[in-house]
């Protein structure tokens, strides 16, 4: 049977802050000299972010795999269908953001139906398990023309698709809907860990994401739990970069974590 509290100590664990960047600012360069010759790294590393730790090499052999059929644009009281049956799967778990009365899952998780009562941006979550294995995906719905978010919520356009993270990673926080302090703390942590790699202390991917994990944990405290959505976002564009060989290098790495921080301090500038 699918354990819930262990799929969800997976997909919604432990995650990344400041404090490490922090430390080890005092470090000189020359405290570990960066190779130039980087293997090829397993995406697997990148999972780390949000607490998944499995092989995508055991995946394609006997591992879980979602493969899900759904539709991305909807109208206001439209019923919209998933469909994962033909994922390779023993369970399902599905999250909504933001939730919703209007999501019913059923058929052991393999289907299920939505019906939005207003305009926006739905993000649903699936999970599932196979053989001790795990795998995650994100599909986001629109629902009409969305509007400006309630609680005072800054509204972010979705970018194009061949957008940079830095565009990206404020639409991901308004979709969710994060604190401004929140991200001006994540945008610190994000920097700190930054500082390290161009210093040498962590320039492998492991060494990067397992800091990045923990300076998160620090910076987002009993918080971390409502951002993981938002990380599982940036977690599968790092995943992705990495597939296309432009997130190998430390260099590339620190590139891309300053980006993160500069997108995470343009939305906490959109409460102003």
């Amino acid at each position: 049977m699918f354990n819930s509290k262990v799929l969800l100590r997976s997909l919604l664990g432990v995650i990344a802050a400041v404090l490490i960047g922090w430390s080890a600012l005092s470090v000189a360069p020359e405290t570990k000299k960066q190779s130039t010759n980087f293997p090829v790294v397993k995406l697997s590393v990148y999972e780390g972010l949000t607490g998944f730790t499995q092989d995508k090499e055991d995946l394609q052999e006997e591992g879980a795999k979602i493969i899900i059929k759904a539709q991305t644009i909807a109208e206001v009281g439209e019923l919209v269908r998933f469909d994962v049956s033909s994922s390779q799967a023993e369970s399902f778990k599905w999250i909504l953001v933001p939730e919703s009365p209007d999501f019913e899952v059923y058929n052991d998780g393999r289907r299920a139906t939505f019906s939005a009562r207003k305009e926006g941006e739905y993000m649903f979550i699936v999970a599932c398990a196979y053989k001790s294995k795990v795998d995650v995906t994100t599909h986001i719905v629109t629902v009409g023309t969305p509007g400006p978010k309630p609680n005072s919520y800054p509204n972010v356009s979705r970018p194009d698709s061949n957008a940079e993270v830095v565009d990206w990673v404020p639409y991901w926080c308004a979709l969710t809907q994060r604190p401004q302090d929140g991200a001006l703390k994540l945008s610190a942590s994000f920097d700190g860990v930054a500082a390290t790699i161009s210093a040498g202390v962590n320039t492998t991917p492991n060494e990067i994401i397992n800091a990045t994990s923990e300076s998160t944990r620090q910076a987002l405290g009993d918080s971390i739990e409502d951002w993981k959505p938002f990380l599982l976002s940036l977690q599968n564009q790092f995943k992705d970069r990495a597939a296309a060989g432009t997130l190998v290098s430390p260099d590339q790495h620190a590139k891309m974590w300053r980006e993160v921080a500069t997108g995470l301090r343009a939305y906490a500038d959109l409460f102003k």
